[in-house]
């Protein structure tokens, strides 16, 4: 079909899950990026191997961690692979995924089977397929929930695991489960969240908000007014996906083909008459809509369970990333003294369960051994970052590393942040979800003289409102360097002038609504550069193929005429 985008015409040539001979073949000859087709390396996210331009003959390997548990055995599997073949550093995305940077071709076949020895698998974790199926990171241990969700999060899984139709979707697919009776920003922004709640009956099922997204364009979901039994869960899930892989857009516009833009064509209703057609049943009519969130949740600390005498302890991770010593020392704690499993949560934490309150300080030295805690400070728990351009091919600036500089900038400055959540993304792409954050941080390029540098635009009022609202535009273009007392300036006012029932959100939310942007510096339309002809593109993106030589697109590489301003 002529109208098809450049990623349906290769998916169509051979299907994502067809590359394994070919990386097996290139394991084995040790074979170069550059010798691989461009086509071929986004194939490769199909099993969940991404190349990183910045990080040349070396890969990202991202794995599944479904409901967001693991084993210990999985995390010490996940250390050692990190420690063997890469570059010994494990990060915790806000998904609930884990990332091992730095794989060299030869050893990814490799480390592939033994991951899926433990259970674990790195399958469809990239491109147009289903992401990581969220749970709450306390579904089982908190008393206040109305559902452990992890059975259905983990059935949900299984039903696209291996399935070639449910890996050939229009776009990337997310879904979110969430047992409490109140819910959490995020959820707002899935392609399916399944929402707990209790029925006209008084039985237990769940709320359907579909479409919401991240990205460019965020939207928040639409409420489905049905309420959904447990037992129903796999079948509505499985007609949502089959609707979107029938229905949705495979044409040039790639950046309109999201699972919100077929519900905005066909309209909530009609969304609704079809599942319920591919399902063969009617769903219980359930008018009210979920509430909207009412706090920012911190996953670092002691949170009690519902099993007597013991304690979901929340480990502070900051940005993520821990080195493979402090993952493997994780999974034995996780052993000696909790259940043996571990938690992965949004905030980039890690939560160990089953710890019995007596064993307090016995933990609290042992985590300080691998130079971690449950005790952290306001800026440490409430500030998280995407991969940013250390590894990612697509950020424009790094994320973590000025998120570790603002922590300690802030703090210099007496910043607290209580209740204050702060999303760094390196892009637009909106991987620390910086829209649905108190504060979030979109990395730009801006044009400072004849300097090109590193800035962020400032996002405020997202997360924990009066509404689900996603964060208002505040400043465009602010230079790195100018960051910290930005946010200084920000937090205090909110302090100094909100009403007493306010939160940072809703106070910004109230106070941007009659305020325009302020642009600080204008942004800077990134230059791409072609290593093969030398020809340069202008744009958000690289082309698809260089118009000069017809060189494929990972021969592009983001011009940039100093370095960055720090």
């Amino acid at each position: 079909m002529p109208n098809l985008n450049t990623v349906e015409a290769w998916k169509a040539t051979k299907h994502g899950f067809d590359v394994w001979p070919d990386l097996l073949r290139w394991a084995e000859a040790g074979t170069s990026y550059d010798r691989i087709a461009d086509d071929d390396l986004q194939r490769l996210k199909w099993y969940g191997v991404f190349w990183r331009k910045h990080d040349r003959n070396r890969y990202m390997l991202r794995v599944r961690i479904p409901a967001c548990e693991m084993t210990a055995n999985q995390a010490r599997a996940l250390a050692f692979a990190a420690y063997e073949a890469g570059h010994e550093i494990i990060d915790v995305t806000t998904r609930g995924n884990i990332q091992i940077q730095g794989l060299t071709i030869e050893k990814i076949p490799t480390v592939i089977t033994a991951l899926e020895r433990t259970g674990l698998t790195s399958k469809q974790t990239g491109l147009d397929n289903i992401r990581n199926v969220t749970s709450h990171p306390l579904a089982g241990l908190d008393s206040a929930e109305l559902i452990d969700t992890r059975e259905a999060a983990r059935a949900v899984t299984a039903l696209f695991i291996d399935n070639r139709q449910l890996a050939d979707l229009p776009r990337k697919f997310n879904i979110s489960f969430n047992g409490r009776p109140d819910n959490a920003a995020h959820d707002w922004t899935q392609d399916i969240a399944w929402l707990a709640a209790h029925g006209l009956d008084h039985t237990i099922g769940y709320r359907l908000l579909v479409g919401g997204m991240q990205g460019q364009t965020p939207h928040a979901g639409w409420h489905l007014p049905v309420f959904v039994q447990t037992a129903q869960v796999s079948d509505v899930t499985s007609a949502i996906l089959h609707l979107f892989r029938d229905r949705g857009s495979r044409s040039q516009r790639r950046n309109q083909v999201r699972f919100r833009y077929l519900v905005e064509k066909l309209g909530v209703d009609f969304v609704l008459e079809e599942i319920e057609r591919r399902i063969g049943y009617s769903l219980t009519r359930f008018a009210e809509p979920p509430p909207t969130p009412t706090q920012v949740e911190s996953f670092i600390g002691w949170f009690p369970q519902h099993q007597p005498g013991h304690w979901a302890v929340g480990v502070a991770v900051p940005m993520g990333r821990l080195t493979w010593q402090q993952f493997e020392g994780i999974a034995i704690l996780a052993r000696d003294y909790g259940d043996g499993t571990i938690r992965t949560t949004p905030d980039q934490n890690l939560v160990l369960p089953c710890i019995r309150g007596s064993d307090r300080a016995a933990l609290g030295t042992a985590l300080a051994a691998l130079g971690l805690a449950f005790d952290a400070d306001s800026l440490t728990r409430q500030i998280i970052a995407c991969t940013g351009k250390q590894f990612c091919s697509l950020a424009l600036t790094e994320a973590k590393g000025y998120g570790l500089q603002l922590i300690e900038d802030l703090r210099r400055r007496h910043v607290e942040l209580y209740g204050i959540r702060i999303a760094i993304s390196g892009c637009a792409n909106a991987c620390a979800q910086h829209h649905t954050s108190d504060i979030g941080l979109r990395g730009v390029r801006v044009r400072q003289g004849l300097r090109a540098i590193d800035a962020f635009d400032i996002y405020l009022g997202g997360g924990a409102g009066k509404s689900t609202t996603l964060a208002r535009l505040y400043q465009k273009g602010l230079p790195v360097n100018r960051i910290a007392d930005t946010l200084e300036r920000i937090v205090r006012e909110f302090h100094n002038r909100r009403l007493s029932c306010e939160t940072f959100s809703s106070y910004w939310q109230r106070v941007l609504a009659a305020r325009e942007p302020e642009v600080i510096l204008p942004e800077e339309i990134p230059t791409w550069h072609c290593a093969t002809c030398g020809y340069d593109h202008i744009g958000a993106s690289p082309p698809g193929f260089c118009p000069r030589c017809a060189g494929v697109k990972r021969q592009f590489a983001l011009q940039q005429s100093v370095s960055a301003v720090v």
